[in-house]
């Protein structure tokens, strides 16, 4: 079965018939089931006709892939092209689906020591100088202060506690 409204506004079958262009009655490329199995398939996953349509150009690609060109009486017809155009539509669809795709990504936080601080690990301090001489053993150099208030250091030497 195959149907077209018109309006590419009416239905998901409708914008992707827009989009990929199988809109001619006389024409028909692609039928209404092979479209809603598509967007059964590939909606979901990507959330966006845009993608859904790339596939559906790509199947109409596939189906051109199996014609062959010929030439007869000085007239020639070459498939391939057509195929390769509608391969070219679905990379183009791809980059459109990209481009609305540009939103906010997951949100990581606590990963990074400045994001969360456990109080049971004893933060690592660095100084200049501070492994100049290995006979002296091991060097601490510098305060403890965490940037987001005191810090209970345990068995460090003492410093004073800032408060922020």
């Amino acid at each position: 079965m195959w149907s077209y409204s018109g309006d590419p506004t009416d239905s998901d079958l409708d914008e992707i018939r827009f989009l990929v262009q199988d809109t001619d009655t006389a024409d028909q490329l692609i039928t209404d089931e092979e479209i809603s199995y598509i967007i059964d398939k590939w909606v979901d996953v990507y959330g966006s006709n845009f993608m859904a349509a790339a596939m559906v150009a790509e199947a109409i690609a596939a189906k051109f892939t199996r014609e062959v060109a010929y030439s007869a009486d000085g007239v020639s017809v070459a498939v391939e092209q057509l195929q390769q155009k509608y391969d070219n539509l679905a990379m183009s669809l791809r980059d459109q689906y990209r481009q609305f795709d540009i939103g906010a990504g997951p949100v990581v936080e606590g990963i990074l020591y400045s994001d969360t601080l456990d109080p049971g690990i004893k933060p690592t301090m660095f100084g200049i100088g501070m492994n100049d001489n290995v006979r002296a053993g091991k060097q601490e150099y510098g305060g403890r202060q965490d940037p987001y208030g005191p810090y209970d250091v345990g068995d460090g030497p003492d410093v004073p506690e800032v408060s922020p």
